[in-house]
């Protein structure tokens, strides 16, 4: 515990001395960084649920406080992300939505969109919400060379089951 907290205070004496920065963003910014390094100890992201709620909620608070920050869609989408391990999709869908409305140009912004209609697809089994999010995202990326043939792909099997996938592919 002691070497974490030289850690932190390390952190926060080297933000602390960048130009222009705020001391309460350097605080958040160490805070998340270190709840986000006890959750990569654990691996299982569900074995600590508390920690996992901690970084989605200090997430939240630095993203309201400080939307126009760089950092901000890079710590949404990660929070996103470990929302949707620790199954709390509701907020996993809330976060990603933030990153792809609010930061259209950010390099995650189009997986986030991806991920909202894949998680009512996989996760849900909401076929009706995950075509509405996969549509949307073929109008919003339409140029993403990556993920559009996916979405495409998905689209053209949301309703199929999976036997009937199985028994397709078995005969081609």
């Amino acid at each position: 515990m002691k070497k974490l907290g030289i850690c932190v205070l390390a952190s926060l004496l080297f933000f602390a001395c960048q130009p222009g920065q705020d001391p309460t963003q350097v605080k958040m910014r160490s805070e998340i960084k270190m709840l986000e390094s006890q959750l990569m100890k654990v691996k299982d992201v569900t074995k600590d649920k508390a920690t996992a709620q901690q970084l989605i909620e200090k997430t939240t608070e630095y993203a309201k406080q400080y939307p126009q920050d760089t950092l901000t869609p890079t710590l949404l989408f990660q929070a996103g992300d470990v929302a949707k391990e620790v199954k709390n999709y509701s907020k996993a869908m809330e976060l990603w939505e933030q990153v792809w409305r609010g930061y259209k140009t950010h390099r995650s912004a189009s997986m986030a969109l991806f991920l909202q209609g894949f998680t009512f697809d996989s996760e849900l089994h909401d076929p009706t919400m995950a075509t509405k999010y996969y549509k949307k995202f073929l109008t919003t990326f339409p140029h993403d060379s990556v993920l559009v043939p996916q979405v495409k792909q998905l689209l053209s099997v949301i309703n199929v089951k999976p036997e009937e996938l199985i028994k397709k592919y078995e005969t081609e």
